[in-house]
Formats: C-alpha cells, structure tokens, sequence
C-alpha cells in the first residue's frame, strides 16, 4: 500500500512482508532424443512414460536382415544370424526408463523408412528445441549411423546451443568402428574445440538385453535365409493351406495400411469451392476400405472381419456425409431464391462395395441432424425473401468434426486389424513344433545401443537421489548384458586425461560390481572450473533458477529495499544448498556470497542505465575422482 496517496480518513490495513521471496529449483534431468521412430510428431513431444511413447511414436524397428539355418531335424543352428536395425532411439529410450528416468521430449526426425545420411534432419531437430525451456539435455543416439566427421557436426550444434541457451547439456558417442584408439581420435578431431564445458561423452557401445520381436512374415519365404514352411509342410494340406491363407491376411493388411494416409481438411472453408474439396476429402479417406471383398480382399478370412468393422465402425460416417450434402443442399444464395451450388455426387457403386451398398440410393436421416445446424436464417430485405443460407462458420466446424471423427474411425479400424493379424498369427505358429526353438535361437542375438540414453537416465536417478551435484559416476547400468569393448586401466589414461583436454568417460565391467560409468568428467577437462560433469550441472541449475526467481524484480524500483530482497532471496536458496552438500565450505561464508549495492557492484552509471548488478560466488563440492591411501611401516612400541 502507498500510504502517501490516502486521501480519505479512516482505518486502513497495510500488509508487510516479512520474509524475501524464495527461488524455485529447476528441474535438472529432463532429456530431449532426437531421432527417428516407428511414426509420430514431428514437433518436440513431452512424455512422462515409455508407454506413453509407444503410444505415441510406435514400436521398435524391425532387423534389418536375418537369417535361419535348420539342421536335418528342422531345429535352428549356431549359424542363425541377425543384423540389427540402424535406428537407436527406440532402445535408447528404453534404457533411458530402465536406469531411472522419467520425464523427457522427443523429436521424431523421419520413420524407419529413412536413411540416416543427413546431417540437417539432427540440427533441424535440434532447432526445434530452442523454443522450449524445459530440457536440459540433448542426446540424439540415432547420429551414430553418420560418419564419425558428420556425427561431430551435429554435436558441434548441440554445444552451441547449450552454451548459448546456458541452461542444458549434452550427452554424446563416440561411433565405434575401428576400435578405441582410433575411434577416440576420430572423435576429438571431429567435435572441435569450442563450448567444451557444456557436453560429456562416453565409450563404449552397451549390449541390451532387449530381443527383436520376430513376426511370422520375417521368417517365412523361400529366399536365402528365410524357411519355407510350406515346403517343409507340402504334404500337410490343413498347415499349409493355414499358411497360405496367413500370407493373404498380411497382404491384404499391409495394402490397406499403406495406402491409408490421415489427412486433415484444409481450413478455412468460407466458400463453396473450399467446402466441396473438403467433403470430397471425406469420401476420400472413407475409400480407403471401400471395398471390402475380393478380389480387393484376397483372404477369406480378413473380408467378412473388414464387414463387420465397417458395418461398425465406418458406415455411419457415409450416412452423416449424405445427411450434411442434403442439408446443405436446400440452403439458398445471396438473393434468397437462388439454391447453392450442389456438392460432389454420390458413389454409384464404384468405390464403395459389398455391405457399403450403393451410396447414391441413400437417402438423408428422419429427421436430418444437420437441418438448422449448418446455416443462418436472413430475413425480408427488400425484393429479398426471407431464406436460409449457408454459415461458413459453423459448416467448418462441422465438417472439421466428421474428418477427425474419420480419421479416428479408421484408425482403430486398421488397430483392430493388426490385432485380428496377430491372433491368426499366433494360432498358425501353434501349428508349427519348431518355431518357437527358432525364435528362442534368433533371441540370442544382442542388440547394441550407444551409451547416452542410459547415461540420461544414470543422470536423472542421481539427481532425484543424491542431488544434481553428485557426479552421476560410479553407478551400475541396468538393462544391459555387456559391452561392446573391455576397458583396462591402461587403456582408460588416455580416455580420462588426454593432452587435448577432451575426456572420454569410460563404461566398464568389474568383477562382482557388474558395469559401472568409470568417468566423469565433461570435454573440458583441462579446465579447473569445468572439468567436472556435476560442477557444469550444478552451474545450469543455480544460474537457471536464479534468473528465472530475479525476473519478477525487473522494473522495480532499482534501490537498496530491492537489493536487499534480493539478496536475501538469493542467501536463503543457496543455504539451502549448502545444508544439502552442494557446496563446500564449513560455514555459509565460507561456501558462497551475495553481493549487491551501490558502490559494492554497481555505479551510480550504471542506476542510471538501468543496471542491477549482483554478484554470485560460490564454492561447488568437486567429486573425490582419485583417493590415494598412503601407507607406511612403523617401529614396533612395545
């Protein structure tokens, strides 16, 4: 209350505060992976759970290629063989969730039909992330499949962005390919020298204990490497017309899935032309299974199940797009005598088949749902007559309503699809002894995935357990069954502490501990500031939460009752800090200061420029990364 502007007399209660602001902390592990997926988003996506990302960007990538050797007695050999997928995400993320993480973004750059070559799809995602505040990593595990000077482009760029955002981190792979020595170099020529202090990078590629899911389709077939159950099962009339009539179903499910492309109507409809393309997209999307029998069909199976979808789940959009033409229809023009133009034409039984029944016999509902709904009543204006014509505004909304309803419709049509897919899949495999001994020897085959998603979830584990500033080191990685590379201590000197400063933090197997991070130290590692991975993290959250807490005093009064708040603001959470272990020190005093005042940290130039000035120290508690136990022989006392 300004108590100088009381005019009036009487009683008047002025509420003080007594106590600064405080700080609210940021949250320090929020991931963002940039990649490819089976299907979703293009724009950064937050998710809090992998089912929710299964949900919304799909499953896991096929293998690329496998192959199956049986013996004499058809049962798999050691010579079965399966070459993994190139996309990394999907495992990535996984471990990511197994290791402890919870909230991240994702950016879906491409699906598992794309090449990974480019290196603008990773720096346009990356692009994508510097309007959102919230992550404070940046991980992209499908890059590996660059080469190792393209890969360090990318990570070129997500430095730069950390260090010019100042509040992320990015966890980085090496590519390996040519083994530790060489690939280290690769990567330290190829990262470059700038922004150092804002990225980690750890060797080498884990062993996951995640299996392929092996499907039916990618087994069967008379090409090398694949088995031909209908020639093992030529004289079993009953398996193998089961096979045949399976090989119908995945062809018919895979034509309906490709050629189904969602597509939204194009806004804004404020005309009839807009509008006709727009229930013309309709009809469009509905064609998709406008003919479910054969030979549209193929499988006896799959057509009387498509019926009854949509019987279902479909036909009730084709009677309500009859019910919008009809209505719209009867609408009148500007001069109230004049009818609308009319819409696209009925299907004549060309696109639509079989329970569909001819479209151009339907007749509009009784009564119609879209009567009054889509126009606006104009009355007596002159020679005018009262009429009704079309208003744009609420026939957008409708037709907007129908699409997604469609779309939606369709959608769980081809879901339930799959779903009657794999049932008849897994009935036909029941029928076949040895295919489940197939499938167990392809299982054994390992997928490898770089480190960072892991590393990401070691990093938000540690954060919500111990705090930000414990060095996310020393911590077994869960989810894996090895390593692609066995570190000595020998082989890690140069990987911790290399003349070049850029440290590579080491994943490693010890006896009855399992796989441990051996490192961690971030690229700067010939800096004194920044060499240590908590310190930089540390830094992001202090200066982060600090800024965001300070930017209600912009614009006030810029005179000692602010800089006192302040800095008491400022004291309160980093003693908070300290009583958490934060900070080093004996005593607050000792760990950090808060300076702020005229002729402390500011002129009387810069009050008059508009400057406040505070002046932040602390003292970070840096990790014990070598302990050296000093022993020595004594005399014998007694």
């Amino acid at each position: 209350m300004n108590v100088s502007s009381i005019k009036t007399p009487g009683v008047y209660i002025n509420e003080i505060d007594a106590f600064p602001p405080s700080v609210a902390q940021v949250a320090t592990a929020v991931p963002a992976f940039v990649g490819f997926t089976q299907k979703g988003p293009t724009t950064p996506t937050r998710i809090t759970s992998f089912m929710e990302f299964e949900q919304l960007f799909g499953g896991a990538p096929n293998p690329t290629s496998l192959e199956v050797v049986l013996d004499g007695n058809l049962m798999p050999t050691d010579d079965c063989k399966v070459t993994e997928s190139k996309f990394k995400l999907y495992n990535s993320l996984r471990l990511f969730y197994g290791n402890g993480g919870g909230v991240c973004y994702l950016v879906s750059i491409g699906n598992y039909a794309a090449a990974i070559t480019s290196v603008s799809d990773f720096t346009d995602g990356l692009d994508l992330l510097r309007k959102f505040d919230e992550p404070t990593l940046l991980l992209f595990p499908d890059a590996i499949n660059l080469s190792a000077t393209n890969l360090g482009l990318v990570q070129q760029q997500a430095l730069r962005q950390c260090a010019d955002l100042m509040d992320r981190f990015t966890i980085m792979d090496v590519k390996n390919e040519s083994g530790l020595i060489t690939d280290s170099a690769n990567y330290r020529d190829s990262v470059g020298n700038q922004n150092l202090k804002y990225g980690a990078t750890y060797y080498p590629y884990l062993q996951s204990a995640f299996p392929y899911s092996y499907r039916f389709s990618d087994i069967n077939g008379t090409a090398a490497g694949k088995v031909n159950f209908k020639g093992i099962f030529s004289t079993n009339t009953t398996t193998k017309n089961n096979i045949e009539e399976f090989e119908k179903i995945v062809t018919d499910y895979n034509t309906l899935s490709t050629a189904w492309t969602p597509t939204n109507v194009v806004v804004p409809i404020d005309t009839h032309t807009k509008l006709k393309t727009a229930t013309d997209l309709c009809w469009t999307l509905l064609k998709n299974i406008g003919k479910p029998i054969a030979p549209s069909i193929t499988s006896t199976k799959m057509a009387p199940f498509a019926q009854d979808l949509v019987t279902n789940f479909l036909k009730k959009y084709a009677q309500d797009l009859v019910d919008f033409k009809t209505a719209y229809e009867v609408l009148k023009k500007a001069d109230g005598v004049t009818d609308v133009d009319d819409l696209s034409a009925l299907d004549n039984d060309t696109a639509f088949k079989s329970v569909w029944g001819n479209i151009s016999t339907y007749v509009a509902s009784a009564p119609n749902p879209y009567t009054g709904l889509i126009s606006i009543n104009v009355p007596v204006a002159g020679p005018i007559p009262a009429h009704d014509e079309p208003d744009f505004g609420k026939i957008q909304l409708v037709v907007q309503k129908l699409n997604a309803a469609i779309i939606n419709a369709t959608n769980n049509v081809l879901k339930s699809m799959e779903t009657f897919l794999l049932f008849e899949e897994n009935n036909l495999t029941a029928q076949i002894p040895f295919y489940i001994a197939i499938v167990a020897k392809l299982s054994q085959s390992m997928n490898t995935v770089p480190p960072s998603g892991a590393i990401a979830g070691i990093y938000a584990q540690t954060d919500a357990t111990r705090g930000v500033w414990k060095s996310p080191a020393n911590v077994s990685v869960n989810g894996i069954v090895g390593l692609t590379d066995d570190i000595n201590d020998a082989e890690q000197e140069d990987m911790n502490i290399h003349e070049t400063g850029k440290s590579i933090n080491a994943i490693r197997k010890f006896t009855g501990k399992g796989f441990l991070v051996w490192g961690g130290r971030t690229l700067a590692g010939n800096s004194n500031d920044w060499r240590y991975i908590n310190v930089r993290r540390l830094a992001n959250m202090i200066e982060e939460s600090v800024k965001k807490a300070c930017m209600q005093f912009v614009f006030e009064p810029n005179v000692a009752l602010t800089w006192v708040s302040v800095k008491g603001m400022i004291d309160n959470y980093l003693t908070t800090l300290w009583k958490d272990g934060a900070l080093a020190g004996g005593k607050p005093e000792h760990a950090f200061f808060v300076s702020v005042g005229l002729n402390e940290t500011m002129s009387a130039l810069d009050i008059l420029e508009g400057r406040m000035i505070v002046k932040i120290g602390y003292a970070p508690s840096r990790p014990a990364e070598f302990i050296i136990l000093e022993f020595k022989q004594m005399q014998q006392k007694s």
